[in-house]
């Protein structure tokens, strides 16, 4: 078990032991503010939008199999690419399956480190960062870590799924 400096709830000592056991380098900010949102988040950090990791749960409509996506902040999730990709039709998680699911609530999803098992999708916008911002599993603290390491731990597959502009007629 990791020791920490300071004290941190369960939940994001597991997220933390999770980078140490898998020897990746990082860094943990904490705020008074929560960061609910990526805007926050870049707000708190300093960091550009793109560069903050949303975990967000979607469901299969079909199998009822829950996926963990990565999205870069300055995003959205593409549902069509989303269900072209994973074979069927997806829908975002309700907050009370995310909690169920993951044992975080909405906001404070880790992007690794979840209760249940899934499949992992990282917007492929996110690997052009060299350093990522995620939530720890608390909404008043966040991980840097490289999106590199970012892909190792969380074991995902990268792609292209950003929702695209709509161009205005």
């Amino acid at each position: 078990m990791i020791h920490l400096e300071q004290h941190y709830p369960e939940g994001v000592v597991a997220v933390l032991q999770t980078l140490v056991d898998g020897d990746e380098p990082y860094q943990v900010r904490s705020f008074d503010k929560p960061a609910h949102h990526a805007s926050e988040a870049a707000e708190l950090l300093g960091c550009a939008l793109g560069a903050v990791v949303k975990s967000l749960i979607f469901q299969l409509t079909r199998s009822g199999g829950m996926v963990l996506v990565l999205v870069s902040g300055k995003n959205r999730a593409d549902m069509q690419r989303l269900a072209h990709i994973l074979g069927e039709p997806v829908r975002t998680a309700s907050p009370e399956d995310v909690l169920a699911f993951t044992g975080y609530p909405v906001g404070s999803v880790p992007p690794f480190g979840v209760k249940g098992d899934c499949s992992v999708i990282i917007d492929a916008d996110l690997m052009t960062f060299e350093q990522v911002w995620a939530a720890a599993g608390s909404a008043h603290i966040l991980i840097g870590l490289s999106s590199h390491a970012l892909k190792q731990i969380s074991r995902g597959n990268v792609k292209v799924i950003k929702q695209r502009k709509r161009r205005k007629i």
